[in-house]
């Protein structure tokens, strides 16, 4: 039987820097963006930022992997329901944050997505005329994502709950940042050799943590469908197409949910007509 016992359990400790980062890092995302001014040196020092102070230095928080990692476990062995309320209401926070303001925690906050973002540039890249130059990289389509992601959720869910075994605890990418604090720990050598082929399979595929397997992506995707604030084209646009086919995530669409929209920018950059806004 494989539980919590990673040094990631919840403590007032952990909790306040993460709420603090969350909170903050989202909030400075979001004025930058309705401002129009979240341009691709700020998001740069955004997303070092939450790398370096929330990867690094504090050892992968925020972790939004960790809520859904103790709530499967604590089911799988019929532990008494208060012994996760603290993990039950950050959850809820979290998916309540996406349905306001879409997928914001997994753009800016979240230190793997950060990092997925920050290598991502190698080969996903603002402009169409540069994107055609590019050789190496794996487009996949929403369908065949949503398809990889749900497979995966369903096997973590009966592993954890029915075999007690906890397979995100194990190779939980958050958990891997942790090694640069306690390398000599080989608790932390799994979940860092995760965290490495993600950064490496995020140079020819978009997010690919996001997108195929991380469990707290696939409950966002639901509840990002509903999301008050998105980007939204205006009144000036003027249906060239551009962001359509800039957008990693296949996202751009007039009529998409923007459940998979990480606030990239890149649809932003490549705009002609300045027409993608942050709105309702």
């Amino acid at each position: 039987m494989i539980l919590q016992n990673t040094g990631m359990k919840f403590d007032v400790i952990t909790a306040i820097p993460m709420f603090i980062l969350w909170i903050a890092i989202s909030i400075v995302a979001l004025i930058l963006i309705n401002k129009g001014k979240l341009n691709k040196k700020y998001s740069l020092i955004i997303y070092a930022f939450v790398i370096v102070l929330g990867g690094v230095i504090l050892g992968g928080i925020p972790n939004a992997v960790l809520p859904i990692q103790t709530i499967l476990s604590t089911i799988g062995v019929i532990r008494p329901i208060i012994t996760i309320l603290p993990m039950i209401i950050i959850l809820i926070i979290l998916l309540l944050t996406v349905l306001l303001f879409g997928r914001i925690f997994c753009g800016f906050a979240c230190p793997v997505g950060a990092l997925q973002e920050i290598v991502s540039k190698i080969n996903f890249k603002s402009s169409v005329k540069k994107q055609k130059n590019v050789k190496y990289k794996i487009d996949i389509s929403l369908k065949t994502a949503t398809i990889i992601r749900w497979i995966l959720f369903a096997v973590v869910v009966v592993l954890t709950i029915f075999w007690s075994f906890s397979v995100l605890q194990i190779i939980n990418p958050f958990t891997g940042f942790k090694i640069f604090t306690n390398p000599l720990v080989p608790l932390f050598l799994i979940p860092g050799i995760t965290l490495l082929i993600v950064t490496v399979a995020s140079i020819f595929i978009y997010r690919p943590w996001c997108r195929l397997a991380c469990p707290f992506g696939a409950l966002s995707s639901i509840v990002g469908r509903f999301s008050r604030i998105k980007y939204i084209r205006t009144e000036d646009c003027n249906e060239c197409g551009l962001c359509e086919k800039i957008c990693p995530t296949h996202q751009a669409e007039q009529n998409s949910k923007k459940e998979e929209c990480y606030y990239c920018s890149r649809c932003v950059d490549v705009c002609p007509q300045n027409s993608i806004k942050l709105g309702k």
